[in-house]
């Protein structure tokens, strides 16, 4: 019933945004640079900070989840202390942490929240406990409001290796005080804050004056509808899209409006517009790729979207025996898999002309992996050591049921395994579903 209240554009006025947004993009085209399929502007200058999360090579540890800021736009609830968390794994413990990190061989780290600066010496001791390990091999950053920053408080975090910090300065009515206690003392200093629709006139103002200040980046993110904050946002005048989530239309084209404008006015402060769409399909793939090797058989495959992909066909009981002699090489070099308990045979990309002559079903299904604290008991799993106290677990889970591959589907999977054909809308659900699984969509998203 909520939906009521909100504001969706009509067919004609999505379609109107998608032109304006269109028209920045052929402005600004040769002037920047697009990266992780076309949903990230500008990528020429990003942070290091940002690179590593566009390689999926980072750990965000959030160290509480409790905020002393007020941000209307904010997406979580965040009013308990809790413990220091990743991927739902609870860290209380530095040296665990480190073990984490070089266990699965993250090179960057964030302190985020919450806000860190309420639990300042915990948040301190993790990130000297990372810099200690690591030195430059892991880039260390925090996030935060910096209300409660001081001078002794930049001094600490950067005598404790602190790469970068940012500030989201929206939670101090882009006051500047806070930030200017890091510029110059810590290496890089970030400004990271939603691209909010009714304050793009201040924000043109505050670009040129983070340039001044000596800032060295600026994140602009796309707002999003969530039940938290859904009660503060539908007091603004903004129109909403559809999506995978549903996300502030017009914070996207503000932010797109704003690189214009900076590219316009030639002020030298890099700007990296951060959408949802790249958030949503990036962040996450690059979370499933980073330990899907784990747990995948080797018969299969990383798909480019980080899902698992297994082909396999039913095999007729009566063929148990020609079956396993034709292939007994491939089974025993790992490219196949048989097990005469469910009649199926697995098998390796590379064996699908092979197996195709069988004229058996055929079939590709898609699991996901997951890191645990400790194991469901329902999907099969590696366990991972720490250290000798410490555990985690990555496990596999089922992403889709298995689908048949008939004539049109199986045309489409050899394309996509070939490299022949890019992303598409597909009008059949279990192609569609197939394409996903294997392709990152490119582009932004549309707007309905």
């Amino acid at each position: 019933m909520k939906y009521n209240y909100l504001k969706f554009p009509s067919p004609e006025e999505a379609a109107t945004a998608m032109q304006e947004r269109q028209a920045i993009l052929s402005v600004i085209e040769s002037r920047v640079k697009w990266g992780f399929h076309k949903s990230k502007v500008d990528v020429s200058k990003l942070s290091k900070g940002c690179q590593l999360c566009g390689e999926g090579q980072w750990s965000c540890l959030f160290i509480n989840n409790l905020c002393n800021g007020k941000c209307f736009y904010c997406p979580t609830q965040q009013s308990d202390m809790g413990q220091p968390e990743t991927n739902t794994l609870l860290f209380d413990d530095p040296q665990t942490y480190v073990d984490y990190i070089r266990e699965f061989g993250f090179k960057g780290v964030s302190i985020s929240g919450g806000e860190p600066l309420i639990s300042f010496e915990k948040s301190l001791s993790f990130v000297a406990a990372v810099k200690n390990a690591f030195a430059d091999e892991v880039y260390v950053w925090m996030y935060t409001n910096g209300i409660l920053l001081t001078p002794e408080k930049v001094e600490a975090l950067k005598s404790a290796g602190l790469n970068e910090i940012r500030f989201d300065i929206g939670a101090t009515d882009y006051k500047t005080d806070q930030l200017k206690l890091a510029v110059g003392r810590i290496p890089v200093v970030t400004v990271e804050i939603p691209a909010v629709p009714h304050e793009e006139e201040l924000l043109k103002q505050k670009i040129r004056e983070l340039k001044d200040l000596g800032v060295n980046h600026l994140n602009f993110h796309q707002m999003r509808l969530t039940p938290y904050n859904f009660n503060k946002l539908i007091e603004h005048d903004y129109t909403y899209s559809h999506g995978e989530k549903v996300t502030v239309m017009d914070s996207e084209l503000t932010a797109l409006r704003l690189i214009r404008f900076s590219l316009d006015e030639g002020i030298d402060l890099p700007i990296n517009y951060c959408s949802f769409v790249y958030k949503n399909r990036h962040q996450k793939s690059a979370n499933r790729q980073k330990h899907a090797s784990i747990v995948k058989y080797s018969w299969e495959e990383i798909t480019g979207n980080g899902f698992i992909r297994n082909l396999f066909v039913k095999v007729k009981a009566d063929d148990h025996h020609s079956i396993q002699k034709q292939f007994e090489n491939e089974l025993a070099e790992g490219k196949m898999a048989f097990s005469s308990s469910i009649n199926r045979l697995d098998f390796h990309e590379g064996q699908l002309q092979a197996v195709k002559s069988l004229q058996l079903p055929l079939f590709i299904e898609y699991h996901v992996s997951q890191i645990f604290p400790q194991a469901t008991g329902l999907n099969d799993f590696q366990t991972i050591y720490l250290n000798e106290d410490s555990e985690v677990v990555v496990e596999r889970r089922p992403a889709t049921l298995p689908i048949e591959l008939d004539a049109q589907k199986l045309e489409v999977v050899e394309k996509l395994l070939s490299g022949e054909i890019q992303y598409s809308e597909i009008e059949d659900a279990q192609t569609q579903q197939i394409m996903t699984f294997e392709i990152i969509p490119a582009g932004l998203g549309d707007y309905y």
